[in-house]
């Protein structure tokens, strides 16, 4: 009990104000689903760049003790508060079309959040600065406003497609695949990376990556169910395969069945979801 008072308590507020953010966000839009759609994103872009300089670079921690059994499991909870909450501000930023002294305002009262979790203990750098936040925020609500303003317009296809690709990590690999690490029953390789704690994470994203861009091949190409079930039985021989050279481990081969139905319909059923969301003009 002491340590939600005096560690995730903080993180609680900060997804409270997240969950505010978002739903005041999307109802001044009046375009429910496309902005949340949006917003998905929006979060997709930040977990990218957290893979990069959080999984591989190490840029800093945090510590909300939710999960006590795992601590870079829970660094990686303090992660999804953190930026979860920065692409909320980023979709008030694009809905309200705030000017560009807000973006450096509110790039600032980030930058004193991070220093009051500093002090609080319930956050630490290794080479990363605040600086770097203030900085680097300012450069991201731009882009999340230039990209919403010109994306009400049209969406032309390539950019169609990044967005969606973008848009699935929040859907699939901060649940789905993360899921079935906690679970015990799946993982990754510890040998991809140097670091052994942290290359199953990294596996996990570049085995993402992959299905991500296949699954969003198959729907937008529009192939018929006998291609895609050609398409969709291969990334089971893949698993199996990835199984059986060590680079995925399951607990038995039930597991590896069920990992395989799992991730890949639910990213398959998640590009269909947030393609429905994007189309959706009005309502």
């Amino acid at each position: 009990m002491n340590l939600f008072w005096t560690n995730t308590i903080w993180y609680v507020l900060l997804g409270v104000l997240t969950v505010f953010e978002v739903i005041f966000s999307i109802i001044k839009s009046k375009r429910y689903k496309f902005v949340f759609a949006f917003y998905m994103t929006l979060a997709g872009l930040v977990f990218f760049f957290e893979t990069i300089i959080l999984i591989i670079f190490r840029a800093y921690n945090y510590y909300p003790m939710i999960i006590l059994s795992s601590p870079f499991d829970d660094v990686l909870a303090g992660n999804l508060f953190s930026q979860f909450s920065v692409a909320a501000t980023a979709l008030l930023v694009a809905v309200f079309n705030l000017e560009y002294y807000w973006m450096i305002i509110m790039s600032g009262i980030y930058g004193l959040i991070e220093e009051l979790f500093l002090a609080l203990g319930i956050y630490s750098h290794n080479w990363y600065r605040t600086w770097m936040t203030f900085v680097t925020l300012i450069v991201y609500f731009w882009w999340a406003k230039r990209n919403y303003l010109n994306s009400l317009k049209g969406i032309k296809p390539l950019r169609y497609y990044f967005f969606i690709f973008i848009g699935l990590f929040p859907l699939d690999v901060v649940t789905i695949l993360w899921a079935f690490i906690l679970s015990g029953y799946q993982n990754y390789t510890g040998n991809f990376i140097p670091d052994p704690v942290r290359s199953p994470y990294v596996v996990a994203v570049l085995y993402y990556v992959l299905l991500a861009i296949t699954m969003i091949l198959i729907y937008f190409l529009k192939l018929k169910w006998r291609w895609k079930s050609i398409v969709i039985l291969t990334f089971y021989g893949v698993n199996y395969l990835a199984y059986k050279i060590h680079i995925f481990y399951f607990f038995n081969t039930e597991w590896f069945l069920i990992f395989s139905t799992v991730s890949i319909f639910s990213v398959y059923l998640s590009v269909v979801f947030i393609d429905h969301l994007f189309k959706t003009s009005k309502s």
